[in-house]
């Protein structure tokens, strides 16, 4: 009897979360020991959901609703192997239903709202106040002059210093795709920034607040000063601390997520404000504040370079695959985009080793044209 490939991938999860009964465990073995693509498919998962935050993302998947989601497909196979609804509902972590369309996704807003900061299209770049973008050097060690500030880069980040007389002068540091990139403001306040992201300051934080303006997503160690309030403006929202660690997604300005990882922050637009406490966020979208828990481990993990993702569209997945990878996603069918995935992405590896799980996992397939990727 042939095994299905949704059977084995199914398997494969039982196996890696040690659910897999004996019989099945012989099965599968042999399939990883026969099958160079199952054996890929077996390296891959174990790597990504055998430790602890591979366990508590599989123990957060709504079984209910991937059986649901399933089921349909199922059906329309001939040949398929029985398998209970627990054991599909493993196999949910990788499916994505094929379809063909052209939806384009370059990595960039295009929500409405607040105009989002200039970024860089090729290479990290500070833009000074006068218009004058100084290219920025990846290697450490390197001091720069930009106007006058002192740039001192170490590595994938950068410290400043600027005289204490400095008028209102402003930069903005802009980090291209494929990179995130560290900036220590003059107050000490450290902020990472995520690909595709921008961050306005001031040369040196004068009056009464610090302010600064953020496009994109980024990280921030806020640096204590009760008499001078640390604020962000991020999209259509504004956050203000005294001194805490937190993260914002401000790439569409019309949905702001601030996550407090500690101490505490005021997130609002106009009127309305939300007061977070650690281990709550703020989604601001449609006008409005929404709190909820969240997961510190994988909001922070675009910082190491990967990004975990549950049941989210793939249209959602194909706009970090743009940012983080600098490459334009083209579906062949609208319908393609609207499907959903569970997983994870690692910046450190080439963009081919998660297309090639895709069509491992669920049969979509992609090809390159010029400068562009097409999924199928």
């Amino acid at each position: 009897m042939e095994v299905n490939r949704e059977h084995i991938r199914a398997l494969l999860f039982e196996k890696v979360t040690g659910a897999i009964s004996e019989e099945d465990d012989r099965l599968v073995t042999a399939a990883i020991e026969n099958d160079a693509a199952v054996a890929d498919m077996w390296n891959h998962i174990r790597q990504e959901l055998d430790n602890d935050k591979g366990r508590r993302f599989i123990a957060g998947i709504d079984e209910t609703r991937g059986w649901d989601r399933v089921k349909p497909q199922l059906q329309t196979h001939a040949k398929i192997v029985p398998v209970r609804r627990w054991r599909i509902a493993a196999a949910v972590i990788s499916l994505i239903i094929a379809a063909g369309g052209v939806w384009y996704f370059s990595g960039r807003s295009s929500s409405t709202g607040q105009q989002p900061l200039p970024l860089a299209k090729n290479t990290l770049q500070l833009r000074l106040s006068d218009g004058k973008e100084i290219p920025l050097p990846s290697s450490a060690g390197n001091t720069i002059t930009a106007g006058t500030m002192k740039l001192v880069i170490n590595g994938n980040g950068l410290t400043y210093t600027a005289p204490e007389n400095t008028t209102d002068e402003w930069a903005t540091l802009m980090v291209p795709g494929k990179l995130d990139y560290k900036i220590v403001l003059k107050d000490g306040t450290e902020v990472w920034l995520n690909s595709l992201s921008s961050l306005r300051f001031p040369y040196a934080f004068r009056g009464g607040n610090r302010e600064v303006y953020l496009s994109g997503e980024a990280y921030f160690k806020v640096a204590k000063n009760e008499q001078q309030p640390f604020i962000v403006h991020a999209g259509e929202t504004t956050v203000e601390v005294l001194g805490t660690s937190f993260n914002i997604n401000a790439y569409e300005p019309a949905n702001v997520t601030t996550s407090l990882i500690d101490g505490a922050v005021i997130s609002s637009r106009k009127d309305i404000k939300v007061k977070l406490s650690p281990g709550y966020q703020s989604v601001y979208e449609d006008g409005k504040f929404v709190t909820t828990s969240f997961d510190a481990d994988n909001t922070l993990s675009w910082m190491n370079g990967t990004t975990h993702f549950h049941d989210e569209k793939l249209s959602s997945i194909a706009v970090i695959i743009s940012r983080w990878f600098d490459v334009p996603v083209i579906f062949d069918n609208p319908a393609l985009a609207g499907q959903t995935l569970s997983g994870a992405i690692d910046k450190h590896k080439p963009l081919d080793v998660f297309l090639t799980n895709i069509a491992i996992s669920s049969g979509v397939q992609s090809y390159y044209k010029g400068n562009t990727l097409h999924l199928k």
